[in-house]
C-alpha cells in the first residue's frame, strides 16, 4: 500500500514537471497587436539567443490600410520575468519603411521577455515575446 502511494506521488511530480515545461516553452501570444487602425508584430531574428551576445528582434508596424509606419516612436526593453536583474533597452534602427530591428544584449541565461511599446496617434501599443537565452 505504501509503495503505491510513493509511485503515485512520483508519477504526479513527473506530470507536473512535464506540464510546467510545456507552459514555459510556449511562445507568447502577445507578439502580434491588431486593432482598427494599426498592426504591430515582434519576432526574434536570431534562432537562439546567447548570454552576453547581441540578439535582434524585428518589429513590423503597418496601418491596416497597408501603409508602413515610418519614423515610429517606440522603445524595446528586455527583462527577466522570473527575477529582477534590470531592464535593458535596445538600440533601434529602421531597416526599411515600417520594419525595424531592435538589438540588445541579454546578460545571463534563462527566460527573458522583450517588450516594445509604440506611441502612435495618441495611443500606446504594446507587443511582447518570451525567449530563452543559452
Amino acid at each position: 500500500m505504501k509503495a503505491r502511494w510513493i509511485i503515485l506521488l512520483l508519477f504526479g511530480f513527473m506530470l507536473l514537471f512535464i506540464l510546467f515545461r510545456l507552459v514555459e516553452d510556449h511562445p507568447s501570444t502577445e507578439a502580434l497587436y491588431i486593432d482598427d487602425q494599426i498592426r504591430m508584430q515582434i519576432t526574434p531574428v536570431d534562432s537562439s539567443a546567447v548570454s552576453m551576445q547581441e540578439t535582434t528582434f524585428e518589429l513590423q508596424i503597418d496601418e491596416l490600410s497597408g501603409i508602413p509606419v515610418t519614423g515610429a516612436d517606440f522603445d524595446l526593453n528586455i527583462t527577466m520575468p522570473d527575477m529582477f536583474c534590470g531592464v535593458f533597452p535596445a538600440s533601434i534602427e529602421e531597416i526599411q519603411p515600417g520594419v525595424y530591428h531592435a538589438t540588445v544584449v541579454p546578460v545571463m541565461r534563462g527566460k527573458w521577455q522583450a517588450e516594445a511599446e509604440l506611441q502612435w496617434k495618441e495611443r500606446y501599443v504594446k507587443v511582447s515575446t518570451v525567449f530563452k537565452v543559452h
